[in-house]
C-alpha cells in the first residue's frame, strides 16, 4: 500500500511539474540582415577587373550591344526585324512600303522634352508659347498621297495603306486631363524676346502599333502631376512598353516613380532579345527622408538612407552596382543649404558600396562618410576604398581612389 502511495505521489509531482497551457514551438521567420552592415568582398588580385582595364571592358560590352541591336543582324527577332522594317528603321532609307516618320518623330522629341522640361518659369506677363499634342488623322494612301482628318480629337493616328500600318495615340484614356509642362523658351521675332514654352503631355495615355490589324508593340503612361509639376516634378509616374508580340516581347521596358511623404522611389527595367542572346537591365533607388514645402520657394529634402541597386546583363558582361547610404544627417537638398559653402564637409552617415563585374568585385567601399581625426577638414576620409591595379590591391582612401578611378570616366586614348 505504501508502494501504491509513493508511486501516485511521484505520479502526482510529475504531472504538477508539466506546462499544460503551453503551446507547440512555432517556427520563427528570420529577420532580414540589413545589407548596409556586411562589407562587401575585396576584389582578388588576378581574379578581378584591373581598374585600367575596365574602359576596355566596357567598350567590349558597348560593341557587344550595338551588334545585337543593329537592324541588319541574322540574328535579329523575325518580330522586331519585320516591325523596324515597316517603320523605316532597317537599315535602309525609307521605301514605298515605309511610313514616313518624321513628324512623328519631331513630336516624339517634343514630347521627352517635355517630360524633361526645365522648372519654373519667371518670364513677366509674357504668354507662353503652347506646344499641343497632335490629333487627328493623317493617311498615306495606296497612291502615295497624303490626307488629314481633325477626328479623333483626343488621340492621333497615323495610317500607311501601303503597308496596312497603323500607329496611333489615346491622349485621354478614360477622358482624363492633360497638363502643360514648361520646356524651356522660345524666341519670338516679333518682340526680339525669349518667351516660356510650354509642352502638353498627358496624364493617362496608350499608344500601340498594327499591322494588318495584328498589334506588334504598345505603350502604357500614366502620371499624377501633383500640385508642383513643374517645380518639383510629378508626384508619380509610371510607362511600360513592348514591341515585336506582347507575350515574350523580343523589346520590353517598364518605369515607375513616386514621391512619397517618406520616399523618393525610382524601379526601371528593360530587355532585349535575338533569337539566340538577351540583354537586361534593371535599377532601383529608395532615398528615405522628409519633404519639407515641397511645391513652395523653402522647398527642402533631407534624406537619411538611400539604397541604389542596378544590374547590367549582356552576354558574358554582367555588370551588378549597389550602394548603400545609413544613417545620413547633416545633408539638405534646397536652394539655401547647396549654394552654402562647403555644403557637404558635416555630412554623417555611412556608405556601403560595391561594383562587380562577372560575379568578380572591381571597387568595394565602406565606412563613415563623416571626416575622420585628420587635418584636412574634409569628409569620407574614413571610407576604405579597395581595387586592384597593376597586379596588386589598392586599400586607400577618397582621395586617392579619386585619382584612379578617374580611368573609369577618362580613358587614356
Amino acid at each position: 500500500m505504501k508502494r501504491s502511495l509513493a508511486l501516485l505521489t511521484v505520479g502526482a509531482l510529475l504531472l504538477a511539474s508539466c506546462d499544460r497551457t503551453t503551446t507547440p514551438t512555432q517556427p520563427t521567420t528570420p529577420v532580414p540582415v540589413d545589407p548596409a552592415v556586411t562589407e562587401p568582398a575585396a576584389p582578388v588580385a588576378g581574379q578581378s577587373v584591373e581598374v585600367q582595364n575596365v574602359p576596355g571592358t566596357a567598350q567590349s560590352a558597348a560593341k557587344q550591344m550595338a551588334a545585337m541591336t543593329d537592324p541588319n543582324n541574322p540574328d535579329l527577332d523575325p518580330d522586331l526585324k519585320t516591325l523596324l522594317g515597316l517603320l523605316g528603321m532597317g537599315g535602309a532609307p525609307v521605301g514605298p512600303n515605309g511610313l514616313d516618320l518624321r513628324g512623328a518623330a519631331s513630336f516624339g522629341k517634343n514630347f521627352v522634352q517635355g517630360l524633361g522640361g526645365q522648372g519654373r518659369v519667371t518670364t513677366q506677363a509674357l504668354t507662353p508659347v503652347k506646344n499641343t499634342l497632335p490629333t487627328g488623322t493623317d493617311t498615306i494612301g495606296r497612291d502615295g498621297k497624303r490626307s488629314h482628318t481633325s477626328t479623333p480629337t483626343d488621340g492621333y493616328v497615323m495610317v500607311d495603306a501601303r503597308s496596312d500600318l497603323r500607329v496611333e495615340a489615346n491622349w485621354k484614356v478614360g477622358g482624363a486631363a492633360t497638363v502643360w509642362v514648361n520646356n524651356g523658351y522660345a524666341y519670338d521675332p516679333n518682340t526680339w524676346q525669349p518667351v516660356p514654352r510650354q509642352q502638353e503631355v498627358p496624364t493617362n495615355a496608350t499608344g500601340r502599333v498594327t499591322v494588318s490589324g495584328k498589334t506588334v508593340a504598345g505603350l502604357k503612361f500614366s502620371m499624377t502631376p501633383g500640385d508642383c509639376l513643374n517645380s518639383a516634378g510629378p508626384t508619380a509616374l509610371t510607362l511600360s512598353g513592348w514591341a515585336g508580340r506582347e507575350t515574350n516581347a523580343p523589346a520590353s521596358l517598364d518605369l515607375r516613380y513616386a514621391w512619397t511623404e517618406k520616399d523618393v522611389l525610382l524601379s526601371g527595367s528593360a530587355q532585349y532579345a535575338t533569337t539566340r542572346n538577351k540583354v537586361a537591365a534593371s535599377l532601383k533607388l529608395n532615398v528615405t527622408g522628409t519633404t519639407r514645402d515641397r511645391c513652395g520657394a523653402a522647398f527642402a529634402f533631407t534624406p537619411t538612407r538611400a539604397d541604389l541597386t542596378g544590374t547590367l546583363d549582356i552576354p558574358s558582361h554582367r555588370t551588378e552596382l549597389n550602394v548603400y547610404l545609413r544613417d545620413l544627417s547633416n545633408l539638405e537638398f534646397s536652394e539655401k543649404a547647396m549654394s552654402a559653402p562647403n555644403a557637404l564637409d558635416r555630412i554623417g552617415g555611412t556608405l556601403n558600396a560595391a561594383l562587380s563585374f562577372n560575379g568578380k568585385a572591381v571597387v568595394t567601399a565602406f565606412g563613415p562618410l563623416a571626416d575622420g581625426n585628420d587635418m584636412d577638414l574634409q569628409p569620407g576620409d574614413q571610407v576604405k576604398f579597395r581595387y586592384v591595379k597593376s597586379g596588386k590591391l589598392v586599400e586607400t582612401d577618397f582621395r586617392t581612389a579619386e585619382k584612379d578611378l578617374q580611368e573609369l570616366a577618362n580613358p587614356r586614348r
